[in-house]
Parts: structure tokens; sequence; C-alpha cells
């Protein structure tokens, strides 16, 4: 199904060939936001007019439509970016499935939605959602949560406890309040609406979602275990305690004012674990038996871990205290091979005919590497939401362990030289063909919002760059680099705010063949280049043709 026909002009060269993924680094405008034009790269501009020069060059769309989004507006991010790098094609991604079915009322009309709405009646029982509240629709998308809680209102939920990690990462630092004010006036339009009946709908509890929650990678499971203890036991640990902060509050908005107030250094994606609680100083939204739990994230790298905790009956990875019976969904499957969750509401991606594929199918002996930050999106994301190897015999993957997440701004060289120096091991044992790095800097401390910091972490992945595409040189082979969005490119908002986002802008794509000898360049009849292009250059590269199903390659050969 897989084989691959040989190009009858081109087969390759001698040596490997080598994807560089520089996270985060797109292209901006040259001004006091963008790191990457104020850490003057040598390696990059020396390539950059190399590599134009020989009609080796292009830019790139890693945002909206590209990669598979809803609209132009939509940044890109490194999950469907990794989809689209390593799937050759441009898929609907989970936020255009879910808002479709949001719209056609499919939503409210799935199994699983009729039957567990119908069962938390019948019980008298409490709905949770938990998720992201932010309208950067990375993870999740604000007017679809507005939705949901009226869906629920609609099909007769009578109470209804919000749990809400907040954002500062894909939307502005300091920006939480812009959604709890409209959300609590919603939900204050909803409880007046159907007086008759008694709705009781609040916010329950929260955090920051870098400290709370939503962790990804098995990076580190306290993370998770402060959401666990703020959602469903509704206790905060003495350890958060510090500062003045007092964790327990009468409202969100007082929550977050004063958590900002007792640490000011932090922005929204940090910000401790609250619990509201009543007049009596109760939490007013413990998750307890015959409940059901809503995840509302449509991305799964992040909602996994909170998913096991509420569906593993043997779990091992924090003393949960009280694991409470409960139905629990995700607004789509997490994780298809590991079928988490059990229950949800659109049906996921279905990703097939992945480069992987290809490469195994063809005998072509393939290496990824990433920090853990990253690590998912050179394996899961790029292999289409596929857990594990595609065939173990022919893959290697390597993980290095990352420090942990408040130490980025400080030490912005990440494991940036650790991730090089193994890359190289590969490179010169002659045992892979294809190999993909990631680099995480660029969009690690893009997202910290310091700007300092993001200039040293460009600095030291144009460093790596220079040292792998010497050894590539050295071995005959070639180098590619791109990026799969941007973000510490333009860290500057138009009215002077530090922007920590993702930004709209394309991203590089250069090639760097030392035994080029003009068999080939860059296509300018391409359509829209965008990420999805790049699978089938890199077959090309390697000396096939492209699937039929794939998107053009970048490059013609001459």
């Amino acid at each position: 199904m897989h084989q691959l026909k040989r190009l009858s002009t081109f087969a390759g060269k001698k040596g490997p060939l080598l994807l560089i993924i520089m996270d985060g680094i797109g292209l901006g405008k040259e001004d006091d936001g963008n790191a990457v034009f104020l850490a003057k790269p040598k390696t990059l501009a020396g390539i950059t007019k190399t590599s134009k020069k020989k009609n080796l060059y292009c830019t790139l769309k890693a945002h909206g439509s590209a990669v598979g989004l809803i609209s132009e507006e939509d940044m890109g991010n490194s999950e469907v970016g990794h989809n689209a790098l390593g799937s050759g094609q441009v898929y609907d991604q989970g936020i255009k499935l879910v808002d479709t079915a949001i719209k056609n009322g499919s939503f409210y009309k799935s199994r699983v939605w009729l039957q567990l709405t119908e069962k938390v009646i019948s019980n008298k029982g409490t709905v949770h959602l938990i998720g992201l509240l932010s309208d950067g629709n990375v993870h999740s998308n604000f007017n679809q949560l507005l939705r949901i809680i009226e869906g629920f209102a609609e099909s007769g939920i009578q109470r209804l406890r919000l749990h809400l990690l907040t954002d500062g990462r894909d939307v502005p630092a300091k920006s939480a309040l812009t959604y709890i004010r409209p959300l609590e006036l919603r939900l204050n339009e909803i409880i007046e609406n159907y007086a008759i009946k008694n709705y009781d709908y609040e916010i329950a509890s929260g955090g920051g979602r870098m400290h709370v929650t939503m962790d990804r990678y098995e990076s580190d499971w306290k993370i998770v275990q402060r959401g666990w203890f703020a959602h469903v036991l509704g206790k905060i640990e003495e350890k958060e305690l510090v500062n003045g902060y007092r964790g327990y509050y009468q409202s969100a908005e007082e929550a977050i004012i004063h958590a900002r107030e007792c640490f000011p250094k932090k922005n929204d994606q940090f910000l401790p674990p609250f619990v509201i609680i009543d007049a009596k100083k109760q939490p007013i939204g413990k998750i307890e038996d015959n409940d059901l739990v809503v995840n509302f994230n449509y991305r799964g790298d992040r909602a996994i871990q909170i998913s096991r905790a509420f569906e593993e009956k043997e779990f091992s990875e924090f003393d949960r205290e009280y694991f409470p019976k409960v139905d629990y969904a995700g607004l789509v499957q997490y994780d298809g091979d590991k079928l988490i969750p059990k229950q949800y509401f659109v049906q996921p991606v279905n990703f097939r005919h992945i480069l992987s594929d290809y490469c195994c199918a063809n005998n072509i002996p393939s290496f990824a590497i990433a920090e853990t930050h990253k690590f998912g999106h050179v394996t899961y994301f790029w292999n289409g939401n596929r857990s594990g190897y595609v065939c173990i015999e022919k893959e290697q993957y390597m993980k290095i362990d990352s420090d942990p997440n408040e130490m980025i701004a400080i030490h912005p060289e990440m494991k940036a030289e650790e991730v090089c120096e193994k890359t190289i091991n590969a490179l010169q044992s002659g045992e892979f063909k294809f190999l993909r790095v990631n680099f995480a800097n660029g969009d690690m401390v893009g997202h910290t919002g310091n700007i300092e910091a993001a200039i040293q972490a460009v600095k030291i992945v144009d460093k790596c760059l220079n040292k792998l595409i010497d050894v590539v040189n050295k071995l005959d082979g070639i180098t590619i680099i791109t990026a799969d969005h941007g973000n510490c490119e333009d860290m500057i908002l138009p009215d002077g705010r530090i922007k920590t986002a993702h930004s709209l802008n394309p991203v590089g794509f250069w090639i760097i063949d030392k035994n080029w000898k003009k068999e080939y360049s860059v296509n300018p009849k391409v359509k829209n280049p965008g990420l999805s292009n790049v699978a089938a250059t890199l077959l090309n590269l390697l000396g096939y043709d492209k699937p039929a199903k794939y998107q053009e390659s970048l490059i013609k050969f001459d």
C-alpha cells in the first residue's frame, strides 16, 4: 500500500537527510519585538543568503487553513504544524470538527451527549466542565464553551460547575479577566432565564495552565495533582499559600486579582490554584459520585493526564485521596491508541498515509529527537496522533529530559546542546537515512514573554544549526530547515504590551546541499506553499516520487 516509485532523474544523495524544526521561530518584521532579528543569528543569515541565491529557499504558510484551522485569524501551533509536516496533507483539525458539530447541532444529538445528560439528570448530579479559558484557539475555544454551557441548560441540567485554567500563553499574558467577566455575565443570564427551574451555574475552581492540571508528556504530575485537589477535592495545598495568597475565594475574579497582587511577576499561565467557597467557607464545586465531568479542550496533549486520573481505577501517579464514580468525556478522543478518554462527543481527525508509513514500507531508517517539551511533536503528532513507533525495527526515538517550566526563562538554552550532540551521534552512526530534530527554545522561551531570554534562545539554536549543517555536509547529505509556526519573532503587541502567543507569520524553508549541482530548485509554481508541502519534498530529496494524495513538492527537478 505504501510502496513508492523511485525518481528516474534523481536518486537522492549519499548521506543522510536531516530535517531541523526550529520550533516557534517565524519570519517577522525587523523591530524591537523580533527576538530573531535582535539575536543577529549568523548561521541563519548565511544560509538565507546562499539558499536564496541558489533558489533553494521559500516561505511557508503555517496558520489558518494551511494547517486545518477554521479561519485565517487562527494562529498555527506545534501540534497542527507537526501534523501537517508529517502527514503531507491538510486535515480539518479538532477545533474545526467540534465547531462544525456544535453549529449544525449534531454535537447535542450525539449518542454520548444524550446518554450522559439523561443519566446525570436522573441521578440528580452536577455537570463539571474542565478546560482552558481562552480564545487562542489552540487548546480550546471560548465561544464553543459558551455554546456547550447553553446546550446543557437547554438539556435540563440544573447544576453546573466550571473548573477553569487561565491561559496567558496563547493570548495576552494577563488577559484572564477579559474571559471571566463575560462568562460570569452569561452564567447569570442563564440563571435568570431558567429561574423557574432554579438553575445553579457557577465557577468552582481554577489556576494557571502551566501550574495546574494541564501537564503533558508526563513532564510533571504535580501539575495534574494540583488540579485534582482543586477541582475534585476543593482544597489547596499549604505550600501554595505564600506571599499572602489565600487560595480560597468567593469569586474567580477576586482570586485572580489577589493572585496577581501576591505574585506580580507571574502571568496567567503560572497562577496558583484557587477554590471558590460559599459564605460558610465550603467549596461550592467538589466533584462527587454520579456527577458528569467534561473536558472542553479539543487538543489532546495537555488533556490526556487529567483524563487518566478520572478514568483509571488503578492509578499510581499521585494519591488522589478520593476517586469519585463519575462519567468522564472529552470533546474528542485525545489518544486513539490508548482510548483516552473512552467517551467523547466528536470523532477525531483520522490521519492516514503519513510520511512514517512510507519510510517504513520503503526501508528508510528514521530517527527522531527532541527534549520533553516537544518530544510528542516529533513522534505522536508527526505520526498523525499515533502513539508509539510505526515500525520499531526501522525507527529510533530519543527524548532528552527537559527542565521544569519555571526554569525556561532563566535557562533559555534549555537542552538544545544535548539534543544537538545526540543528533550528531545519530548522524555519524550511519544507521539512519532520514532524521528529524526539534529545537524547542524559540517557542518555549517565546511563551515566557522575556525578550532577552528569547534572544539567547535564538542564538543557541543558531549555534546548533551551524554544528549540524557542518556534520551533514561532511557526510554528503542534505539539511532542510523550517519551523512549525511563529512566536519569538513577534513578542510585542501594537499597544506595547508583551505578547506571549504564537504569530500569524510565515516560516522559512531552507535547503542546504553542499553537493548541489542544480539538479533541483524551489518550484515557484506551487500555489500557497505551506507546511503540508514539506513531506513530498522530503521524499523527493530521498529519491522517491510523492504519493498521489500528498500536497505538491516544493521542489522541481531541472
